[in-house]
């Protein structure tokens, strides 16, 4: 008779009672032992190693104890691995796939001991197929329920979590207002409707010293308590939470919450936002200057010239050099690297202390930018005609005929609005369809084809984290709005954040 060794693996999605003497890991561990022993017949043998997850979610298998597990399986040290109940092992019917080919090439299988099959028979795989397949239906049904309890509480003015706002803090009752951070919050407002455009703001705000909300995660990571950037800045100008309204989607509703701005100075805001978008846009067929045109140059001493390109009625500028027999030539984005440049030269503490209280636009004091492999290296001319180098160190991204600056040192970035917009629009899809339109109408409405909707489709549950990392400019700079739709992100959040880093 052939012995069958067997590993009892047990887990529980919370740690609620398991501190009691008798808890749930030891109810599935019992029923598991006593379903061991009526096999003994089959030469069924319990190892003594135990393998318990408490606290663990099933929605991935990063688990120390289950890792522990298939570790020992595929040294060839356990036969069947038995579990209480399937969703003990895995809820997710693509980890099923995995978890049955890594049993198959190890020579083990698994078994169920409340529902009666096991994998060491194909009847036994298709039924686990067919639960799983509802399981992974349950799971992303819940999670639809709680998007729409979500929209429900918005709709109610109750603010739903996320990171809390700068100017208020978070209570069992809802929000509150920090008068301090209120106080900047009322700044930069104003200083928005005296100056008159962004730029000037975070120069203003930068200046002041006015730093970002600074959040302190359980875990005791922080983050935020920075400088302001541009992006950053649009956002707070145009939040409505600063009315006492709670904005979902496209949508606002009267919150809960205390205003700290009143409505007369929002309105006056918002205007002048509106009319700065409108300026913009009209100047948008006229040629772009290039600020850097005669003073870029690679590290051979080359220069790059300005060039561009029209898609869809959009320009692109870029900065390019000639090919040569020693490397290839460059082609670099002109808004990216520009800001870039304007970044590290506005940071460099020497530029800050000769420019302080004049009316300076820093991108006339660079003479000369050389792009090198590792860093930019600026060069920039001071009063009495005193010449300062400024170095910032990147990385370089191949993407096509393209190449991509990662910067190295956090220099903020612009929001990627293209990126941004899609999202919206995945948002504003889906509204349409659960309340009751096709896909196919939604697309005829949209002016385009129903695949480029139901690709789109899965960035509407991106996660608040995920979507605060765009709407500040935070993603890998090498991630395009056409990478990010084409991917198939997980209902999981924590997946969600591995695939966006990945």
């Amino acid at each position: 008779m052939n012995r069958v060794r067997c590993a009892i693996y047990t887990r529980k999605s919370s740690e609620e009672g398991l501190d009691q003497a008798f808890n749930s890991l030891d109810a599935q561990r019992e029923a598991c032992e006593a379903y061991i022993k009526s096999q003994k017949h089959e030469g069924w043998k319990t190892l003594p190693a135990q393998y318990d997850d408490g606290g663990a979610s099933g929605g991935d298998l990063d688990r120390p104890s289950l890792k522990r597990l298939l570790d020992e399986v595929d040294a060839g040290r356990v036969d069947m691995i038995v579990v209480y109940k399937i969703d003990r092992l895995t809820r997710s019917l693509t980890d099923f796939s995995k978890l049955i080919e890594r049993l198959d090439k190890a020579g083990a299988s698994f078994v169920s001991v409340t529902q009666q099959f096991n994998t060491s028979t194909s009847m036994g795989r298709l039924t686990l197929n067919v639960l799983l397949s509802f399981a992974q239906f349950e799971r992303e049904v819940t999670a639809e329920r709680i998007r729409d309890k979500i929209a429900a509480s918005k709709k109610k003015g109750m603010w739903m979590g996320g990171r809390v706002p700068l100017g208020y803090d978070k209570t069992d009752a809802g929000l509150v207002i920090n008068q301090n951070e209120a106080g900047t919050v009322r700044t930069l407002f104003e200083a928005y409707l005296d100056l008159g455009c962004v730029r000037q703001v975070k120069g203003f705000a930068d200046a002041l010293g006015l730093i970002t909300k600074r959040h302190v995660y359980k875990s005791g990571k922080q983050s935020g308590g920075v400088s302001f950037s541009r992006g950053r800045l649009y956002h707070l100008l145009s939040n409505p939470i600063y009315i006492g309204k709670i904005r979902h989607l496209d949508q606002t509703y009267d919150g809960l919450h205390q205003p700290i701005i009143d409505l007369k100075l929002w309105t006056r805001v918002q205007e002048q936002l509106g009319s700065n978008r409108v300026q913009r846009s009209s100047r948008k067929n006229f040629p772009n200057r290039s600020p850097l045109a005669g003073r870029l140059y690679d590290g051979e001493g080359r220069s790059l010239t300005p060039s561009h390109a029209d898609r869809s009625g959009r320009r692109y500028r870029y900065y390019v050099s000639k090919p040569s027999k020693e490397g290839k030539p460059w082609r670099l984005p002109a808004g990216e690297l520009e800001a870039a440049i304007l970044a590290a030269v506005s940071q460099d503490r020497l530029v800050q202390l000769q420019t302080d209280g004049q009316s300076v636009e820093h991108m006339d004091l660079i003479e000369r930018v050389s792009v090198h492999d590792a860093q930019l290296k600026i060069t920039v001319q001071l009063a009495d005609n005193q010449r300062h180098d400024i170095t910032a160190p990147f990385t370089m991204r191949r993407r096509g005929v393209e190449s991509k600056l990662v910067l190295d040192g956090g220099v903020s970035r612009e929001p990627d609005l293209v990126m941004v917009r899609r999202i919206h629009r995945a948002m504003r899809w889906v509204d349409r369809i659960k309340s009751g339109e096709t896909v196919k109408a939604v697309a005829a409405s949209e002016n385009v084809s129903s695949d480029f909707v139901t690709h789109n489709i899965d960035l509407a549950y991106l996660s608040p984290e995920i979507l605060g990392a765009i709407l500040d400019g935070q993603q890998r700079a090498d991630l395009t709005t056409v990478q990010l739709q084409r991917r198939r992100w997980p209902v999981d959040w924590s997946q969600q954040k591995l695939a966006f880093l990945a």
